[in-house]
């Protein structure tokens, strides 16, 4: 008979079903029992000192999310929360040639060149090199020479696509020291990378060269040449690298480029979007996110949409089907799709009527999984609930969710070295930079320009321009050596002196901190069509700096090639490079606007002084429990303002080239999401732009049906740049217990109820607002108040910035007074004010202050009524 015990913790009791069993058993009774009561009361204070710990003692788990897509597996649902961001800077010695858009830049050896616009990796073109008769190969040598200096470590990559050839490769001419074999690719399929890296011992000039190797009438393409000096570090960790890995770490960039606008995003536990974003076939219908009703008429009537997913990693595939049999009929089905775009294996993973989830095993060459709604020939069929989802284990339905962290700043470091980097850090629910690199652009807003009557020891052919600019951060650089980087029009690298005397060749700058950080740039007459016997004007010298040659001309025909530069005497014309190396646009009127297709100078410089910046962030990356599918990478440009037009096809379109044509501010990759009032809007779908025409439009497109368009609305859109910039890993951590949760939910509450207060406080100063009084300064003084009211300034409930007042000031560029942060203008602003009858101007700078440009002697006044400006976002 089975002895009794207790149902919870199993103690002993006396069986009294019969006289002859009851009995008191001291063992079993009494030390059992008592065993039995130590072992349940250890067993519960374990549980509950493990309790106390989750709920007392903070524990959270360190995650480095790095470049690219990846799994992370959490422990539970938690916040992502970032403990920071470090900057990276890539310098392409090549500068922008080596987008190969302009072909004039490259030349051609034993072959023939030209662009081709079908096969390409960056921009609209690639470079098409064809052997030329009685050769085996045929190089492309690009016009921009690279120095190399001994001692130093670089590297070339190149993206190649074999035509017809042997073989495809890229080199550095004239340079010794190369490391290993030379790679090569024979791949006709698709643009592979191809590097080659040197130490070396001389110091010597070099080009970039794509060579193919076959014979006479073979061909090859190459594309995103790009040259980087790296360390010593680096140069010995490509022993171990594969030739994606390398491209991967040196992407291309064009010039100076520093980690630009990071995200994190981690995709929906359901990786696949609602239905409205998929290639509908035209016998389905979308009949509500995720479901889809197919009339076929035949087999193979397929409804789709490409995912990108990881090679060599398990999915599982769910959904249901309705219609047709367990074999036959309507089903969800995947394909492997590779880089170019290639379906190489179709079908895996059915799923029939009735038909349970399916694991797939993604491919080593995978990057897209192309899931698709399709049938087996005519009928009708229901798809619903179709899910694609990381990891081994079958999971419940859910929609996608995904969440995102996404932030717009650029962050620099030392390129060589990686040292003093800009970093990203969070507190109290704010993203701020310390940042320790400035970007200056060098335009018509910059400060004054100076051409010196002392040229120096510039050579014959060139001048020496002075700027002295007006908004120069950081004063404390000056009698600092610290590192700077300018870049002229085409991205190459301007070489930097410390010194006055060394400023003796072309293409040379110094950052003169001896002399109030005045900028010296040396320029070629080529590149500025000023000769050497005229002097520019001010504004002529803005022009050049807005992308505009300057040469003698009498009919628009003419141009700086055959008429050579402005010596003095003639007619003046200006003209514009364009992207494919010809004059455009001549005109005979000084130009005041920056010319199309022109990237000005720029000039990256370190701080001496650190400063702290807040910058714009959206989002908050969140994890599930289990596996999750995250994706790091920049270019992110956030719920940028679109006009949709009508395309007048029942379509309304966004980057569209429509007729007015509105392209997005930068070309997109992909677009992420549109938002109609700020709210997601999920009608519209991704088309390919059309080919040619990627150089204006990028690579995406957005089209939306009439009907569900509201010409009332406000349209947004975020997008990925197509532009590409250096990857940096996102450091971080997530709560891995309550205590951290709790903690971290009411740090979340803290920060909304702070951010709360702060938007109702400026609501109420929106609201009413009110003239503030500034301290005046360097003797300005308010004059005429009882007529003019006193010198002030307000911000409007629209964020547009009112002075009013008269004010006397007695000396040319003094500061009159300086606003607050969130009143100061996004950039250089200039005024027209009356000055005694005469003309004058108020400067007003992003930093705030608001200056007087006079001009002459003696103490002048200016009305300062009809100043406004939109304030700093």
């Amino acid at each position: 008979m089975t002895n009794p015990v207790t149902p919870n913790i199993g103690l002993n009791k006396i069986d009294r079903t019969s006289p002859s069993t009851t009995y008191f058993d001291l063992d079993k009774y009494i030390d059992q029992n008592a065993d039995a009561v130590d072992q349940f009361a250890g067993a519960a204070s374990e549980a509950i000192g493990a309790l106390e710990k989750r709920l007392d003692t903070e524990e959270r788990r360190e995650v480095v999310l790095q470049p690219g897509l990846q799994i992370v597996n959490a422990e539970r649902s938690a916040p992502f929360k970032l403990c920071g961001i470090k900057g990276r800077t890539l310098v392409n010695l090549l500068g922008r040639e080596g987008n190969v858009e302009d072909i004039t830049k490259w030349y051609p050896y034993q072959s023939t060149i030209a662009n081709d616009t079908s096969n390409f990796t960056t921009g609209s073109k690639s470079i098409k090199i064809t052997i030329s008769t009685g050769f085996t190969a045929g190089n492309a040598g690009s016009n921009v020479q690279v120095q190399l200096n001994a001692g130093k470590y670089y590297i070339v990559v190149a993206d190649l696509k074999n035509g017809n050839a042997a073989s495809a490769l890229v080199y550095l001419n004239n340079a010794t020291g190369n490391k290993g074999l030379t790679p090569t690719t024979s791949d006709t399929t698709k643009f592979v990378p191809v590097f080659r890296a040197y130490n070396p011992t001389v110091d010597a000039l070099s080009e970039a060269v794509i060579s193919i190797n076959g014979t006479a009438g073979q061909f090859g393409y190459g594309d995103a040449i790009r040259i980087y000096e790296i360390s010593a570090a680096e140069y010995a960790a490509l022993d171990s690298m594969t030739p994606e890995q390398v491209a991967a770490k040196y992407p291309y960039v064009d010039s100076v480029t520093p980690v630009r606008n990071p995200y994190a995003i981690r995709y929906g536990e359901n990786l696949l979007p609602s239905l409205y974003e998929w290639n509908i076939h035209a016998q389905a219908k979308a009949n509500g996110p995720y479901t889809l009703s197919l009339a076929s008429t035949a087999a193979t009537q397929n409804t789709y949409i490409n995912i990108r997913v990881i090679p060599n990693t398990d999915y599982v595939l769910s959904g249901v089907v309705t219609g047709g049999t367990s074999t036959t009929g309507g089903y969800i089905t995947v394909g492997w799709v590779d880089a170019t775009g290639t379906t190489f294996i179709s079908w895996v993973g059915e799923i029939y009527t009735g038909g349970s989830p399916r694991k797939i095993h993604s491919p080593a060459n995978a990057v897209y999984a192309q899931v698709v709604c399709t049938t087996t020939g005519a009928g009708n069929y229901e798809f619903t609930n179709v899910m694609l989802t990381a990891g081994s284990t079958p999971k419940p339905f859910k929609p996608r969710e995904d969440s995102m962290l996404a932030l717009q700043t650029d962050l620099y470091a030392d390129p060589l070295t990686g040292a003093n980097a800009d970093e990203v850090f969070e507190k109290d629910g704010q993203y701020f930079k310390l940042a320790k690199w400035k970007k200056v652009v060098i335009d018509d807003s910059i400060g004054k320009y100076v051409v010196p009557t002392n040229q120096g020891n510039v050579p014959i052919g060139s001048k020496v321009i002075y700027i002295e600019p007006l908004n120069f951060s950081d004063g404390s650089r000056t009698g600092a050596i610290l590192p700077a980087y300018m870049t002229k029009f085409n991205g190459s690298l301007l070489k930097g002196e410390t010194d006055n005397a060394n400023l003796n060749a072309v293409d040379e700058f110094l950052l003169n901190s001896a002399y109030q950080n005045k900028i010296q740039i040396v320029m070629s007459n080529t590149d500025t069509g000023w000769g050497d016997n005229y002097t520019p004007t001010v504004d002529e010298i803005k022009a050049y700096f807005m992308g505009w040659v300057m040469y003698p001309g009498a009919a628009a025909g003419d141009n700086p090639t055959t008429k050579g530069p402005y010596n003095g005497t003639g007619e003046k014309w200006w003209v514009r490079k364009s992207s494919s190396g010809s004059w455009a646009d001549a005109t005979k009127i000084c130009p005041t606007t920056l010319a199309a297709e022109y990237t000005p100078y720029q000039l990256v410089y370190q701080l001496a002084t650190p400063t702290v910046e807040p910058i714009v962030s959206e989002g908050m990356l969140t994890f599930n429990e289990g596996d999750n599918q995250i994706e790091v990478g920049t270019g992110i440009v956030l719920r940028e303002g679109v006009k949709p037009v009508d395309a007048g096809d029942g379509t309304y379109w966004i980057n569209g080239r429509t007729s007015p044509s509105y392209p997005l501010s930068k070309r997109p990759s992909r677009i992420q999401s549109v938002y109609k009032n700020n709210l997601p809007d999920n009608g519209w779908i991704a088309h390919p732009v059309d080919v040619g025409y990627e150089y204006v439009f990028g690579l995406v497109q957005a089209r939306l049906g009439s009907g569900l368009f509201d010409p009332s609305a406000n349209y947004s859109v975020t997008y990925l740049m197509l532009d590409k910039s250096p990857i940096a890993p996102f450091t971080g951590s997530y709560a891995a217990n309550e205590k951290a949760m709790l903690q971290e939910l009411t740090d979340t509450v803290q920060q909304n109820a702070t951010a709360v207060s702060v938007l109702m406080n400026k609501k109420v100063d929106n609201d009413a607002p009110g003239w503030i009084t500034p301290t005046l300064l360097n003797g300005a003084t308010s004059v005429d108040t009882t007529r003019f009211g006193t010198v002030a300034y307000r911000k409007l409930s629209t964020g547009k910035i009112q002075f009013r007042g008269l004010v006397q000031v007695t000396s040319s560029g003094a500061d009159i007074f300086k606003l607050p942060s969130g009143f100061r203008p996004e950039s250089y602003l200039k005024f027209p004010a009356a000055n005694g009858g005469t003309y004058g101007e108020i400067v007003v700078l992003n930093t705030g202050e608001v200056r007087a440009d006079v001009g002459g002697t003696g103490a002048k006044w200016y009305s300062l009524a009809n100043i406004t400006f939109l304030a700093e976002q």
